[in-house]
């Protein structure tokens, strides 16, 4: 097993061992809620943990004094060499050479077949979910991708995940969107060139949608309204679909809120909420935005929501009956629990902050005896910089830098790698002159000529030994190095930085984690240029150079596997 299973494993027979022998007293322990890293520098052994800081409690005992009950059982394990307890109470572990030797040859066993122990569950991840009004644009991307890595990642753990975009079809920017397309087929039939105003959506693309309708469809003296919202929406959405595909995203089910939102499901939802007493006709509290004398009370559907803590009872319907969009969510969102997701992710922007809170809310109050896990992401903004300036953008204006745009300048690659190399409420400054160097400073690039310098070796390698190599049946007892003990370290510690990154909805830790993998192998291949000794084909000693090469495959497979679930591609040769 590798060296986390372990360690956990022995962890947990020391305590029930010394449970046993009295040492210690603990009715119950839980043995999977503290870490196990791998250590930095070499002063700090091989790998730190903090489980003597995490169980101190549980054990009535000093951090430092439960860690020295440990350390004087693992000392017994002869695959272990040293153990320190460094205040307040980590624990570094020196393992044997051999044993990361062994857990190299492990690794190549089961990289592709690893057992990440879960319960399998049904999942619905809903991202993107664009008002189709308008081209996607580079804030959309990071929402994007973010959900379609984190789908990635679950999928990897063995959930069935599904993909979906929830289609924003009702409303008042559908009715603008429509209004808009309207104003632009009037222009076209009567040959004329009004100007929008201010009430429309500013820009070429709905013009351009327009004229593509008025070639479709035979406009009469009434605009066939119903005729212009359904093909305004198609040709939209599949601009929109386009552009998700173009960069390796495709939805399994797009969900249609004017569909959803129909008028049995409202009616069945009120009802509901009015028999759990939890929604009542009523009259909002004045917003604290709003001067006295502009304030008219009307009564609306309300959702009791100060009940839950909230500071105002939350509009359901709105005055002219009228849905809100906290209804319409309510709906769309208990169609997921009744369709039977364990796990329902959101992937919203950073602005629906105070919103996550009101719909949680709702539904455990309407869904009290189902169980189901609602997890909401927020994204913050993307920045686009040229020549370390901020691009500014307005949608509003007509004046946004498009997806497309960007994919074309710097392609999918680097702009999937961007899009999730921080954590999500984090803003990312997405710079298009650097992602388009060939230097460490862009990510990326950097491993992905880890991956083809790899390949290099390898090619190079089968040139001067004449033979295919049989990596399970090398002996590795040279790879002595400090450095190969530690590519070895980081390549055994892939699968918990997946489990962590899929378990936590963090894909940036998968992407750091690659980067840091290939920085250190960069680091590695160029020992050989500081002492031939440390050369990774040494042609006169095949031993050395055989278990350097199964080490560089290794380094290899995991790079490739890493950026598999990215969905970034791995170039053999660069």
């Amino acid at each position: 097993m590798l060296f986390q299973d372990f360690l956990k494993k022995k962890f947990k027979e020391i305590l029930n061992s010394l449970i046993k022998k009295k040492v210690l007293e603990s009715n119950n322990f839980g043995i999977d809620n503290f870490s196990i890293e791998i250590s930095q520098k070499n002063e700090f052994g091989d790998v730190s943990s903090n489980i003597a800081m995490v169980l101190s409690r549980v054990f009535k005992k000093s951090p430092l004094e439960l860690g020295n009950f440990l350390k004087n059982e693992l000392e017994e394990i002869n695959t272990i060499k040293k153990v320190e307890i460094v205040k307040p109470g980590f624990i570094n572990i020196f393992f044997e050479n051999f044993f990361w030797q062994n857990q190299l040859k492990y690794l190549l066993k089961v990289v592709n077949s690893y057992d990440y122990k879960i319960k399998k569950k049904k999942i619905c991840v809903e991202f993107v979910s664009a008002n189709p009004t308008g081209l996607m644009h580079i804030g959309h991307a990071r929402g994007a991708v973010l959900g379609d890595t984190i789908s990635s990642l679950l999928e990897e753990l063995g959930h069935k995940v599904t993909r979906e975009y929830y289609i924003n079809d009702a409303g008042e920017q559908i009715k603008k969107l429509v209004k808009t397309v309207k104003f632009h087929l009037a222009n076209i039939k009567n040959n004329r060139n009004d100007e929008l105003s201010i009430d429309l959506y500013p820009g070429i693309y709905l013009l351009e949608i327009s004229k593509l309708i008025a070639k479709k469809l035979k406009i009469s003296k009434n605009f066939e309204l119903e005729k212009i919202r359904e093909k305004s929406l198609n040709l939209i959405l599949n601009d929109i679909k386009k552009d998700l595909e173009d960069i390796r995203i495709n939805h399994k089910s797009f969900i249609s809120e004017r569909k959803t939102s129909s008028q049995e499901n409202v009616n069945d939802l009120k009802n509901k909420l009015l028999k759990k007493k939890l929604a009542y006709f009523g009259f909002q509290d004045k917003p604290q935005n709003i001067k006295n004398e502009e304030w008219e009370k009307e009564e609306q559907f309300l959702f009791k929501s100060k009940s839950f803590g909230d500071d105002s009872d939350r509009a359901l319907l709105k005055p002219n009956g009228e849905l809100t969009y906290f209804l319409s969510d309510i709906i769309y969102h208990q169609t997921k629990i009744n369709r039977g997701f364990d796990i329902l992710i959101n992937i919203w922007g950073v602005d629906h902050f105070g919103y996550v809170k009101r719909l949680k809310n709702a539904l455990k109050a309407i869904n009290e005896k189902k169980k189901y896990d609602l997890e909401i992401k927020l994204t913050s903004l993307v920045n686009l910089l040229q020549e370390n300036k901020v691009l500014k953008m307005s949608k509003r204006s007509g004046n946004y830098v498009t997806l497309r745009e960007v994919v074309k300048k710097v392609g999918v690659d680097a702009l999937r790698f961007m899009m999730i190399s921080r954590s999500a409420e984090k803003k990312i400054d997405f710079d298009l002159q650097l992602v388009l160097l060939k230097t460490k400073d862009n990510p990326v690039f950097y491993i992905q000529y880890a991956y083809a310098r790899c390949n290099s070796i390898m090619r190079i390698s089968k040139g001067i030994f004449k033979k295919n190599m049989d990596f399970l049946s090398t002996n590795l007892s040279t790879l002595n190095l400090d450095s190969e003990k530690l590519l070895i370290r980081y390549l055994c510690n892939f699968n918990n930085i997946v489990l962590s990154s899929a378990i936590n909805y963090e894909p940036h830790r998968l992407a750091n984690y690659l980067y840091e993998l290939a920085k250190i192998f960069h680091t590695y291949w160029g020992l050989g240029k500081q002492n031939k000794q440390n050369r990774i084909i040494i042609e006169d000693d095949q031993n050395i150079s055989f278990s350097r090469l199964t080490l560089v495959f290794s380094v290899s497979l995991i790079l490739k596997k890493g950026l598999k679930i990215l969905k970034i591609d791995c170039p053999e040769s660069m």
